[in-house]
């Protein structure tokens, strides 16, 4: 399996499982800020991931642009779904 392939495979994985910490959880509750602490890690995490070796390959193609410019994305939304966490567990 190239690099590439295992980046893309992590992204997508990431992307599926991120979600699942909120399923049993309701808004409002304290334990979905937790939920939404851990989707955010989750995610950030695995957008790293993708983003880092993608940045790393030179030169890179048009796929390989795409897969950055997505994973810087939702690397960001990601490390915004912690601060957004962070902020609402101290103000409570």
């Amino acid at each position: 399996m190239s690099g590439r392939a295992r980046r893309v495979l992590v992204y997508t994985a990431t992307l599926l499982i991120a979600p699942l910490p909120l399923m049993p959880f309701e808004r409002g509750m304290r334990e979905f800020v937790w939920a939404v602490l851990a989707c955010g890690v989750i995610l950030s995490a695995g957008s790293f991931y993708a983003a880092r070796g993608e940045w790393r390959v030179k030169p890179r193609m048009l796929v390989g642009t795409k897969l950055l410019a997505a994973s810087a994305i939702t690397y960001l939304f990601g490390v915004g779904l912690v601060a957004w966490s962070l902020v609402w567990l101290m103000r409570s």
